[in-house]
């Protein structure tokens, strides 16, 4: 019989650390996380990513299980989970962060000619987006 959440789990988790570039296949990602068995010849880094986001996304479900609220300090605490062991220390000219500390970020991000939000409007953006989800929940759970 097919464990239809652990399916799901185990792909988000895939496709999470595929969008960062982790060579693990979808099998090695699925052998990893049941049975803690590395894939030969594959990067440390890249086992250590698919274990850290398969712990934050455990932490989530419990958390929800718990009905936690949305809020930066949480969206913080994943961010600390996903990066545990492969985040660290970075230093700009606007400040340091720490992102396997759940820090949130100094610095402009863009990938290709795609530009994100000036980081110092992401404490704020975070906090609306905490409300929006919030009120959402609340409205669904009455």
């Amino acid at each position: 019989m097919i464990d239809y959440e652990k399916f799901c789990i185990d792909s988000i988790v895939w496709h999470s650390t595929k969008i960062e570039g982790c060579s693990l296949t979808e099998t090695d990602t699925k052998v990893l996380i049941e049975n803690d068995i590395t894939a030969a010849g594959k990067p440390l880094k890249d086992h250590l990513m698919i274990k850290d986001h398969y712990a934050a996304f455990e932490y989530i479900k419990e958390q929800a299980k718990n009905k936690r609220k949305l809020s930066v300090d949480f969206i913080r605490e994943i961010g600390a989970l996903v990066m545990k062991n492969t985040g660290g220390f970075t230093k700009t000219v606007l400040g340091d962060f720490d992102t396997s500390k759940g820090d949130l970020r100094l610095a402009q991000v863009y990938v290709d000619k795609k530009y994100f939000p000036d980081y110092k409007k992401v404490p704020e953006l975070l906090k609306h987006l905490c409300q929006f989800v919030n009120e959402r929940i609340d409205k669904s759970e009455r």
